[in-house]
């Protein structure tokens, strides 16, 4: 099947609906599972998922990344993707083995992984089956048509699932099994799907050395981002138990529903933007960098504003009284939806497409190691605060890092004015919401926040017109009219 260049246009507008997606199921189910499942059972499934996501991160070297900067370059050459794909997928198995036994192992030493086993089986599955997850390899020929529709049917499938069979406290175990049964079918299609694509025969001239440097830098690099990404709940588990990791889930939860949303229009952009880089079309890439860089910023600013404000709705709407321990500690954490914001620019749209991903790795790298550090000294007196003043400060610690690495590209391609416009409207826009909170105080929490929401975002985007803000109007234009690819 030959591989026709792709519309950033439709790229950008299926990743919307897949960011969508990623924001309503989760709002459909986590409310009821949350109520089902009390902070102990939401505690211990965060937990082995932690778990599983270092080691589907281990098992894969990368490759999550490295495989669509690779792809990408070549994927007009049927026969050099094939060759890519057989030698990534034979790394990422023989490594999803090993991983899987030094698990095993483990769980003979440790009760809390021994205690749950049931639990770590459905673990140990999910890091085998990982190498068929292959949405690095959809995004590296830019099949985000594929992407979006396997993921809103499985999605929905275990949605259906949930709500007829996930009905007590007990039923823990079970929503695992649900989870893992739409992992499990989900590969099996991208293998099918696959075929179109590549040649299934394996070939001899198989290679993997050549890959192993860049797929290490991305590794260390993944790794340490994903050590302050699961750190805090392995470490809460371990630290405070269950219940602490329930609740701090919550407001975790919370952070990256919103996080996907201020990412979801940069994430079509690396392979696009490896594209380029190759063929050394600077114009391209600094037009589409720009663009994108501006409308990141009028996403996550306003966004963190609006939950820090309103953090405490959410979290009864999402969990209810059980939950409302997270309200601070969701509180600490939106900034992240700003910093994490910014470092993506620098790391996925600068440092990773441009091949510096040694820069990339030096900076999460410490990043996970402020995080480490904090972890091991506040958590231990201030629980799930204490967590998430680490995870804040890893990530600006990161942010600045790449920030300094990434400087000369990033100079020029970024509206300070265009900023200005957004920070001063979304501010306004907070104030007036702070005014009215009186008002609104006794609706339930469904209509507190869509009332507050309905307010803050009028009031913000017509203090941006009336600021002549130009940007959205020009990426819209280039969305639905005049394509920038």
């Amino acid at each position: 099947m030959s591989m026709k260049e792709k519309s950033i246009k439709k790229n950008a507008i299926l990743n919307i609906i897949l960011t969508l997606t990623n924001i309503v199921f989760p709002l459909i189910t986590f409310p009821y599972i949350s109520r089902i499942l009390n902070p102990s059972g939401i505690g211990a499934i965060s937990f082995f998922s932690s778990i599983g996501s270092y080691g589907v991160l281990v098992a894969s070297l990368g490759i999550s990344t490295y495989g669509i900067r690779v792809i990408a370059k070549d994927r007009y050459h049927k026969d050099k993707i094939t060759k890519i794909f057989q030698e990534l997928i034979v790394i990422n198995s023989v490594m999803s083995i090993i991983v899987t036994f030094f698990l095993v192992l483990m769980s003979f030493r440790l009760e809390q992984l021994s205690s749950e086993k049931g639990l770590l089986i459905i673990t140990c599955i999910t890091i085998l089956s990982s190498p068929f997850n292959l949405n690095w390899f959809y995004s590296g020929i830019e099949e985000y048509s594929y992407i979006t529709k396997r993921s809103i049917f499985f999605k929905l499938v275990s949605l259906i699932l949930t709500f007829l069979f996930v009905k007590s406290k007990d039923d823990y175990i079970l929503y695992a099994v649900i989870t893992l049964f739409s992992t499990l079918a989900s590969n099996f299609i991208n293998i099918l799907e696959s075929r179109k694509y590549i040649n299934f025969n394996l070939r001899r001239d198989l290679e993997f050395r050549y890959h192993l440097k860049p797929m290490w830098y991305l590794f260390a690099s993944l790794l340490a981002v994903n050590i302050y990404i699961n750190l805090d709940s392995v470490m809460l588990g371990i630290i405070k138990g269950n219940d602490a990791v329930g609740i701090y889930s919550i407001a975790s939860k919370v952070k990256w529903i919103l996080l996907s949303v201020v990412t979801s229009v940069s994430s079509v952009l690396l392979p696009r933007l490896s594209f380029y880089n190759n063929k050394y079309d600077e114009t391209k890439f600094n037009n589409i960098l720009r663009e994108s860089s501006t409308i990141i910023f009028m996403i996550s600013i306003p966004l963190t504003i609006f939950f820090m404000i309103k953090a405490k709705e959410s979290i009864l709407l999402l969990g209810g009284e059980q939950y409302i321990q997270a309200v601070l500690a969701m509180q600490i954490l939106m900034p992240i939806l700003i910093i994490s914001g910014f470092s993506n620019i620098t790391g996925n749209q600068i440092l990773i497409p441009t091949g510096n991903e040694k820069y990339f790795m030096r900076a999460v790298s410490i990043g996970a190691i402020v995080n480490l550090c904090l972890n091991l000294l506040l958590m231990p007196i201030w629980g799930i605060i204490g967590g998430a003043i680490a995870t804040l400060c890893a990530e600006t610690v990161q942010m600045v890092v790449q920030f300094y690495f990434s400087r000369n590209k990033l100079m020029g391609n970024i509206s300070l004015n265009s900023i200005k416009k957004v920070a001063y409207s979304s501010i306004c826009a907070g104030i007036l919401l702070i005014v009215i909170q009186n008002i609104i105080e006794n609706f339930n929490s469904f209509l507190n926040l869509a009332v507050s929401s309905f307010l803050y975002f009028g009031v913000y985007f017509f203090l941006l017109a009336l600021f002549k803000e130009s940007t959205i109007k020009r990426f819209l234009n280039q969305i639905f009219y005049k394509d920038i690819s």
